[in-house]
């Protein structure tokens, strides 16, 4: 049987886990998709802005922020800032070792220009490089869900730097913390924690992380355990992603940063313009799984109709950077095949 796509999205029927209604022509996802209406973008929004009007001055920052130096992290920051001044916001990027210096760059400019406090957070380049090898050598050390929306590698990053973001707003009792997600990749706009749940997936990720074979014994990577044993259980804090609310088109964003002075990077990777990393952990991921790690974020984004269809698939088949692929492969001591 011949491949078939998704008439409405990327997805096609030789991923795994993916059927195409013959009859549609559509996947199981397009089929059950209800995007966010106008009216529920308006009601989000309103919740948005009662919360903030709610928790302005109550810590010592009213937003925790995650900044990669990004498009899409710079473009939230700088309209975060634009529509809500009065927010004291503490940026916080993650150096995971293999964060191009552009990105430092776009990111400590986009402070600048915000006026928001700016923190690198950084950690043993070492033990790091051996984290990013062990999640690439792992196999199925994340749950379905996770390893079809991102690399082992990426869920890793990405793990480390919800955990951190969370301990420093808990820690700074700042009640919000913000990434940059779009509709497509995180359709609840905003989520509401309390004390189980953090400690909750606090402990899943020691789990994920010991069946890597990394004991955080240090708790460098894992929220630490005194900060939530701390922690005010009657205000945790809440996670929000304003991109899901406002209307989202990559090419405006790139437009938008870019006057106001931010530069894009050459690394010469369609999914990332801040990591050096990205291209072998998508490569290391189609050669376990099969699956290009992008694939259901790349859906999502189309489906909801903030990318056309034509970019998400001329994204999704891109040629990955064998340089890039190379280098970290190098860095990191892993044998590569292309």
């Amino acid at each position: 049987m011949s491949k078939i796509v998704c008439k409405k999205c990327v997805l096609d029927s030789e991923m795994p886990d993916i059927t195409i209604n013959e009859e549609t022509g559509l996947c199981h996802f397009c089929e059950t998709f209800k995007p966010l209406t106008a009216a529920d973008k308006e009601k989000y929004l309103a919740e948005m802005e009662g919360i903030f009007d709610r928790i302005k001055g109550r810590g010592e920052y009213d937003v925790i922020y995650a900044l990669s130096g990004g498009k899409d992290s710079s473009y939230t920051l700088y309209k975060l800032k634009k529509d809500y001044p009065f927010l004291k916001v503490l940026a916080i990027l993650f150096n995971n070792g293999f964060i191009s210096g552009n990105a430092i760059e776009n990111a400590k400019k986009m402070c600048e220009i915000t006026g928001s406090d700016y923190y690198e957070l950084t950690m043993d380049r070492q033990q790091l490089c051996s984290v990013w090898k062990k999640a690439a050598e792992s196999i199925d050390a994340f749950p379905k869900f996770a390893k079809y929306r991102a690399s082992d590698i990426c869920n890793t990053c990405i793990s480390i730097i919800k955990q951190k973001l969370i301990e420093n707003a808990i820690a700074r009792n700042a009640p919000v913390i913000i990434f940059a997600f779009t509709a497509g990749q995180a359709p609840n706009p905003i989520i509401k924690l309390n004390y189980n749940f953090i400690n909750l997936s606090r402990n899943l990720f020691e789990k994920q992380l010991e069946k890597i074979g990394i004991k955080d014994e240090d708790e460098n990577f894992l929220i630490k355990k005194s900060v939530i044993d701390n922690m005010d259980k009657n205000n945790p804090p809440m996670i929000i992603h304003p991109l899901c609310m406002w209307d989202y088109n990559e090419d405006m964003v790139l437009e938008t940063v870019t006057k106001i002075g931010w530069k894009a990077p050459k690394l010469n990777d369609s999914n990332s313009t801040n990591c050096k990393l990205n291209s072998l952990a998508c490569y290391n991921h189609l050669q376990k799984y099969g699956i290009h790690p992008y694939a259901f974020d790349i859906a999502g984004i189309v489906r909801n109709g903030d990318m056309p269809r034509e970019v998400g698939l001329e994204k999704l088949h891109q040629e990955l950077s064998q340089q890039l692929i190379d280098e970290v492969a190098k860095e990191l001591k892993i044998n590569v095949n292309l």
